[in-house]
């Protein structure tokens, strides 16, 4: 006689092995991944992985040091980080294809290990992700400092003369404006400033994860002192800052322009040519003075006699200029309290001015010494050029505590002028060296 509860308990038999047999096959399907195996897309390993698979030309994104040896299996997961996928990659440009076009709520890892060469052939193997953001880390700074290197000292090949200018910067340190670095492939350096030359060195490097720059001038002098540094910097093409807070230093690169200029010609500013000095040397050859005259403005303080401010010499403008400068900036409040010097003074200096001009993106302008005012008289004004006036104009040279050498532009004389004259008899016309 069968039992007629056999029939129940077989089929109770049958869905329980029915729902365990499907949890485990859900349960083959479905791979939750550590935390530290998962590559999300916003993380910083996806972003190196995105640049070593990418070329774009821009050492200071591309990572060029490390190359993958495909293929490379993936795996996908979703916003739940439930596996919904694989793929084998087998290029750069099919790993950088996927990459793009990855779902912003998806994941992905690496099946590792994975092997990856070096750009000098060393083969080694990547066993996770750390190993792997370690290594490209190593590389990209490797890449960096390279570029970097290359661009602030040159390389053996480069023929055309560059050097790296102290930039005024309204809101940095403008102590050394007027000097310049001359940089070479080998790690030397000079820098010429107040017609000295301080001898030393440079590199670049990273500290804590942060890039610096390190340079060390010799001797115990002020200025070498003051270059004697190893800071955080951020470098964009021909500019570097280096950060010294409150003030960051600014510096410019200047190469050689090998377009020939005529006395008269178009400046590369949107200027006019006034001055060829027949050669390329101290990071220019020639200059070029703005279309126009600027609005009235003093020549500065009243009363005190500035260091360094006194040569008449061509080529010194932008010193004498810099040197006006930082005596107004370290006065306390002068610009908006012009009568801690004098209450002669409405607190504006035509030098300030002339350094804060910017014309067709050039912002290297300044005011001219008394050489180099007399020959925009002479090459410029006299053959009708340039839209001066005929009146006084200002030059960058001082005569004494009180005093300025200016020269009139109705008869070409040196004229000795009120740094605060009566109002709107002296104009500012600013120039530039490149």
């Amino acid at each position: 006689m069968k039992n007629s509860n056999l029939v129940p308990k077989i089929f109770i038999l049958l869905f329980l092995s029915l729902i365990i047999n499907s949890c485990k096959d859900l349960d083959d399907t479905i791979t939750y991944p550590n935390a530290e195996d998962l590559i999300q897309k916003d993380s910083e390993l996806f972003d190196l992985l995105n640049r070593v698979t990418t070329e774009d030309d821009d050492p200071m994104t591309d990572i060029v040091c490390i190359d993958f040896i495909y293929p490379i299996h993936l795996l996908i997961y979703n916003s739940s980080l439930e596996q919904i996928g694989t793929v084998s990659i087998v290029g750069d440009d099919n790993f950088s294809a996927f990459l793009s076009i990855l779902p912003a709520d998806q994941s992905i890892s690496i099946s590792y290990p994975i092997s990856t060469t070096l750009a000098d052939g060393t083969e080694f193997i990547v066993n996770n992700n750390s190993e792997l953001k370690l290594a490209i880390d190593s590389c990209s700074r490797e890449d960096i400092i390279t570029y970097c290197g290359t661009l602030f000292g040159g390389s053996t090949t480069i023929i055309t003369p560059c050097v790296w200018k102290v930039q005024y910067d309204a809101t940095g340190d403008n102590k050394y404006l007027g000097g310049y670095f001359d940089a070479n492939p080998d790690g030397t350096i000079k820098l010429y400033y107040n017609d000295q030359i301080y001898n030393g060195s440079w590199t670049f490097l990273f500290v804590n994860d942060e890039f610096h720059m390190n340079i060390n001038l010799e001797g115990t002098s002020e200025v070498a002192l003051d270059w004697n540094f190893d800071r955080k910097v951020e470098m964009n093409g021909d500019e570097i800052i280096i950060q010294n807070l409150p003030k960051n230093v600014h510096l410019k690169k200047a190469c050689q322009d090998i377009t020939p200029f005529a006395i008269g010609d178009a400046g590369p500013a949107g200027g006019i040519i006034f001055y060829d000095k027949g050669s390329y040397t101290e990071g220019w050859r020639y200059a070029e003075a703005a279309p126009a005259d600027l609005a009235y403005f003093e020549w500065g303080c009243a009363t005190s006699s500035i260091a360094n401010s006194q040569s008449s010499l061509i080529g010194k403008g932008l010193f004498n200029t810099g040197a006006i400068l930082n005596f107004h900036d370290i006065l306390t409040n002068y610009y908006t309290n012009p009568i801690v010097c004098s209450n002669l003074n409405n607190g504006t200096v035509a030098a300030k001015e002339s350094l804060g001009y910017q014309l067709n993106g050039r912002k290297d302008w300044f005011l001219p010494s008394e050489d180099e005012l007399a020959l925009l008289y002479t090459n410029l004004h006299l053959e009708s050029l340039g839209n001066f006036s005929n009146t006084i104009y200002w030059s960058s040279t001082e005569n004494d505590a009180t005093t300025v050498k200016t020269i009139d532009f109705t008869t070409g004389e040196s004229v000795i002028s009120l740094k605060v004259p009566a109002l709107n008899t002296v104009k500012v016309r600013c120039i530039r060296y490149f």
